[in-house]
């Protein structure tokens, strides 16, 4: 009798709460919770079982993700958390469906912005749980705060860590979109340059490696493959390395017939009075022109990475001692990919904003990153340059493959040298003087 008398006054209602703060966008912290990819990286409860099955359906993010659980350990046994709902920037509500007494089973996650110009944000997790008239259940609620609330205290702890190892950069704000891509292998030229980190001296350090780039493609009868590739090998804060790649192959073997080439030449006009129309129109209504979209289709990151067919050897051959070109052969990867359209001084950052949404996302970046120029390397500062910009990641725990070389190793240049003058050529002349007005 008197179990029963302390029952009814013992809560039918318990919760718990804790906070974390983090320096990291709101953009992150709100893509983290909202998003089964990482969930077993922060939350507590894969402490319990590190073996547990892991199930997740549903949309990638928001109201409708769901995960479900299944341990063999008898205490931990089975359940699943859905999302129900979802504020972006403001709360997350997961509905619970675990094992222990009572119903109505709440997770909820509110941010808050804080701290100095708001720059971080507050996350608060809290736990609520009803009992009603089940009485064991009420007793049960007096250790909601020891067994529920420790882990939440764990998961915050695991969660601020995982934050601190995303880059501080905020995505969002970008805006282009963003995506995973197959890379297609392919056989490349490339040329290995260092040079200062001013915009004429990259700029001339590009130009003269591509010049010797199209000197062996001229002499082998190559044409280009693809867009001009620039792989950065080191970004420090006096000096610039880099590879300037193009991606080859032997002349008149392109996709592309006579036929395609006529009927792409019908369609340009009217393909670009439709460009110029929707650009002016934009212009009229204050808005920005569309950004350049991925020339990819974008895959998941998770999805197995399609056989490659072999790659045909070219017959390629590098004269001169001083040659800085290489032939590789580039094996097929998966990459997070975005377009950025401006200078190219921007576009260090904009690789940190890939890299950033590629590991909110799960993936772990691999490799150096690299950006095809769709412009050329005069025009790299101007406003409408456009660019896009490749990180590659691992798949199941495995780095892209190693480009494999073909020929000698190449001479090492500080700031490229430009190739000797071809005929028809001014011997005085400097070959890229005239070209340095761009840069990365």
């Amino acid at each position: 009798m008197l179990f029963v008398v302390i029952g009814l006054f013992l809560p039918a209602s318990r919760s718990v709460s804790h906070s974390v703060e983090t320096n990291r966008p709101m953009s992150t912290v709100d893509d983290v919770l909202a998003s089964f990819t990482r969930f077993k990286d922060w939350n507590a409860l894969i402490n319990h079982d590190p073996r547990m099955q892991l199930t997740i359906s549903g949309p990638e993010k928001g109201v409708g993700a769901k995960l479900n659980y299944a341990s063999n350990d008898r205490v931990v046994g089975a359940g699943s958390w859905e999302l129900v709902e979802a504020i972006p920037g403001e709360r997350l509500v997961y509905a619970l469906d675990v094992p222990g007494r009572g119903e109505n089973k709440k997770m909820t996650f509110t941010l808050e912005r804080t701290g100095q110009r708001n720059q971080n944000v507050k996350i608060t997790q809290r736990y609520t749980v009803d009992y009603g008239w089940d009485l064991l259940g009420r007793f049960a609620g007096l250790y909601v705060t020891d067994s529920i609330g420790d882990d939440i205290k764990r998961g915050l702890g695991k969660f601020s860590n995982l934050m601190a190892t995303i880059p501080r950069f905020d995505y969002s704000q970008h805006p282009a979109e963003f995506a995973f891509v197959d890379v297609p292998a392919a056989n490349v030229l490339s040329a290995t340059a260092t040079a200062k980190r001013s915009n004429d001296d990259i700029a001339l350090a590009m130009t003269n490696q591509l010049k010797w780039i199209e000197q062996v493609m001229e002499k082998n009868k190559l044409e280009p493959a693809g867009p001009l590739r620039i792989i950065t090998n080191e970004f420090g804060s006096d000096a610039y390395g880099f590879d300037v790649v193009m991606p080859v192959r032997k002349q008149g073997t392109g996709p592309a017939d006579e036929a395609a080439d006529a009927a792409a030449a019908d369609e340009a006009p009217a393909a670009d009075a439709v460009a110029a129309e929707g650009e002016a129109d934009a212009a009229a209504e204050g808005e920005e022109a569309p950004v350049a979209k991925i020339a990819q289709e974008a895959v998941a990151l998770g999805a197995p990475v399609p056989a490659a067919e072999p790659l045909e050897t070219l017959d390629i051959t590098i004269e001169g001692d001083k040659n800085p070109v290489v032939y590789l052969q580039v094996p097929h990867m998966r990459a997070a990919v975005t377009t950025y359209t401006g200078p190219s001084p921007g576009l260090p950052r904009v690789r940190d904003l890939v890299r950033a949404w590629a590991m909110v996302r799960g993936a772990e970046t691999a490799d150096r990153p690299f950006e095809d120029y769709r412009i050329d390397i005069k025009n790299m500062l101007a406003e409408d340059a456009e660019f896009q910009v490749y990180w590659p990641v691992k798949v199941n725990g495995e780095a892209p493959a190693e480009p494999v070389q073909l020929v000698p190793e190449p001479v090492a240049e500080e700031e490229g040298t430009p190739p000797p003058a071809t005929e028809g050529e001014a011997a005085a002349e400097a070959p890229a003087e005239a070209e340095t007005e761009s840069a990365e």
